[in-house]
């Protein structure tokens, strides 16, 4: 791969692991949100699986960001994206801002897969 597309799909995985790690640090400040949001869309559990998702963002994020593991770190991220549209954004699609979340979302998942497919690029962790 040529040094231009290494450089890209490494600044490409920097973005997208800040696109988790910050709103992963910022519900770890306020945990409360974020379960109280999960209880009310009627999540079981949702102390738990709001510990698992500020933990996944913090954790998966920073995984991106230093290229580790990248095609397995992109998995659980889709995951939450994917979920975030089908239970809180889908809802409201009449709102115009809410379709554009949604057609973000569908972009960050669009690059994730892409990272699964294309690998970490240069300055990671390890080679994949």
């Amino acid at each position: 791969m040529s040094n231009g597309k290494n450089y890209s799909i490494t600044f490409m995985r920097v973005m997208l692991g800040l696109l988790f790690l910050i709103p992963g640090i910022s519900k770890l400040q306020t945990p409360e949100m974020i379960i109280g949001m999960l209880g009310g869309l009627g999540f079981p559990s949702a102390a738990f699986f709001g510990w698992i998702l500020i933990l996944s963002e913090i954790v998966f994020g920073i995984a991106l960001i230093v290229g580790y593991r990248v095609k397995l770190a992109v998995i659980p991220l889709i995951i939450i994206l994917a979920v975030a549209i089908l239970t809180v954004h889908i809802k409201d699609t009449a709102n115009p801002m809410m379709m554009i979340d949604i057609l973000f979302r569908l972009g960050a998942i669009a690059s994730l897969n892409l990272l699964r497919h294309t690998g970490n690029g240069s300055f990671a962790a390890c080679k994949e």
